[in-house]
């Protein structure tokens, strides 16, 4: 008879028969494998293949934890599948206990050139291979070289990363603690587990009972390598389904409301008309803020009248997201400064009379030539003033710095950039000729340039669906073409202006839930 080899791998591993073999008959069976050892086998396998399961959904929690992080929703998902493994509630404390002394090993591993440079690392190595050898030598005893491993340890864990990720760790320590406590877990069956096929015995082609000595070797196979198969691609794709498959596509979507303060940098404002052109020079542009009052700010028909902000924005996880924003700023020209002005305009303009003797001589009609000497430009109102509107899409970074334990109440650092349109609403009126007879017009809304912002700032938010916030930023608009009447006539700031503005808002965040997942149906 040929002689046979053993090739037992127990299962979810598959097993490899050798070439030229068959399947055993019954009673071929029941004389090669006994039911008793049979049975031995099958739990021998189910036990591995629940060894294997925990392993690999502890890699696939871990690796989450380390680049990903893990949600509120993964820890639960990770807490039912160890209870549909049949584990006690002990044995999840024990679980879960691993998991964050390795988080924290790893953590360590990661850090461990900002923890200790590669230098000190050798130093250290040759200092205990010194020790070590010494207290071979008897040189030294066990107290000492404890108290030289003492001494590193102490060095190590005094290091401010080692106490970061020691307060990681803590951190996902209580996230599980929390999850376990707050939950009801009730075991469920993992369908690749059910209905274990029995082992079958792999004979080779001319095997015969008659020659069948007790002593000789067999190659056993388990028939569940399509099970197998089907428990390996459960495991391996469990930490997917825990995070990616279950999260919505957004995590927060949320709808802010304030108001702002605001400061502009001068600028070169060139007006372009029929009549002429001319520039001046330096131009000092303020805000308007509305005096406060409530009807002012909090009547409907009245809250566009202030300065201020809106923001619609998404979360795309906890840290990182986009908003869309319109920033309803003011930038009204402030014309009782002295200012430099060049170019040509063939009208004459009313100017302010300093020494007015009559009430219909508080102005005085000069030509802009006589203008320009004085350096008196009381003839030019231009404002942005139904406003100075930037709307962007950007960035947004949040950063958490502290949050109670219930997650009743949160602060946190808010950073964004971005990019957008000026669409400006703007009113020039030059006076001309004499008293009274001016032309001005209140244009539309019009798209008169771009520019670029970035902010910073802080933010409050109670039951993790009202907040506060309180942002600075920094803009950079450059207006091209405002209009000016409804004929061709343009106002441009010929240089970029730099605004810095304070703002104060109210909003609503809401948390998308993860979607419940169907349980698969049973493998028969």
């Amino acid at each position: 008879m040929k002689t046979l080899s053993l090739a037992l791998l127990v299962f979810p591993i598959s097993l490899w028969a050798q070439q030229e073999q068959r399947p055993a008959t019954e009673e071929e069976k029941k004389i090669l494998l006994p039911d008793e050892t049979a049975a031995r086998m099958q739990t021998t396998a189910e036990s591995l293949g629940k060894k294997a399961q925990l392993s690999m959904l502890q890699q696939g929690m871990l690796g989450n934890a380390l680049t990903r992080g893990l949600d509120d929703q993964q820890i639960k998902g990770y807490l039912q599948t160890l209870t549909d493994l049949g584990l006690t509630k002990t044995q999840i404390q024990e679980q879960t206990g691993q998991l964050t002394k390795e988080y924290f090993a790893r953590l360590q591993v990661k850090d461990m050139d900002k923890i200790m440079s590669a230098d000190q690392r050798k130093q250290q190595e040759e200092k205990f291979q010194k020790l070590q050898k010494q207290f071979e030598e008897k040189k030294i005893s066990q107290a000492e070289l404890d108290a030289a491993i003492n001494d590193l340890d102490k060095e190590i864990s005094q290091s401010p990363v080692t106490i970061e990720n020691e307060k990681k760790q803590k951190e996902l320590e209580a996230r599980f603690h929390k999850s376990a406590i707050d939950n009801t877990f009730v075991r469920k069956p993992i369908p690749t587990l059910q209905d274990q096929p029995s082992i079958t015995v792999m004979v080779p082609k001319d095997f015969s009972l008659k020659d069948y000595k007790a002593n000789d070797p067999l190659c056993l196979d388990t028939p569940s390598q399509n099970q197998g198969t089907q428990l390996e691609n459960y495991m391996n794709g469990i930490n997917k389904e825990l995070s990616d498959a279950q999260k919505p596509l957004f995590h927060q979507v949320y709808f802010s409301w304030g108001y702002n303060r605001g400061w502009h940098s001068k600028t070169d404002v060139k007006f372009t008309t029929a009549d002429g052109t001319f520039t001046i020079h330096k131009a000092h542009g303020n805000d308007r803020p509305s005096p406060f009052s409530p009807e002012a700010y909090f009547l409907p028909q009245n809250i566009t009248i202030p300065q201020y902000n809106v923001d619609i924005g998404v979360m795309f996880n906890p840290k990182w997201g986009m908003e869309a924003s319109m920033n309803h700023m003011k930038w009204v020209f402030d014309n009782s400064r002295p200012y430099e002005m060049s170019g040509d305009y063939n009208r004459t303009v009313l100017i302010n009379n300093p020494n007015p003797q009559h009430g219909w001589d508080i102005a005085t009609p000069v030509s802009f030539e006589e203008a320009k000497v004085k350096k008196d430009a009381s003839f030019l109102n231009a404002e942005h003033s139904d406003g100075y509107n930037y709307a962007s899409l950007g960035v947004v970074y949040k950063q958490n710095l502290f949050e109670t334990k219930n997650k009743k109440f949160a602060i946190d650092s808010r950073f964004g950039a971005g990019a957008g349109l000026m669409i400006p609403k703007t009113k020039v009126i030059f006076h001309q000729d004499q008293l009274y007879n001016f032309h001005g017009l209140d244009n539309k809304f019009h798209i008169a340039g771009g520019g670029v912002h970035a902010d910073a700032g802080i933010k409050f938010t109670f039951f993790n669906s009202v907040y506060f916030q309180a942002i600075t930023r920094g803009s950079y608009i450059k207006v091209k073409d405002a209009l000016v009447d409804g004929t061709d006539a343009r106002m441009e700031h010929i240089q970029p202006i730099a605004s810095v503005q304070v703002m104060g808002q109210v909003g609503y965040i809401h948390t998308l839930k993860p979607k419940k997942k169907k349980t698969p149906p049973a493998t028969n």
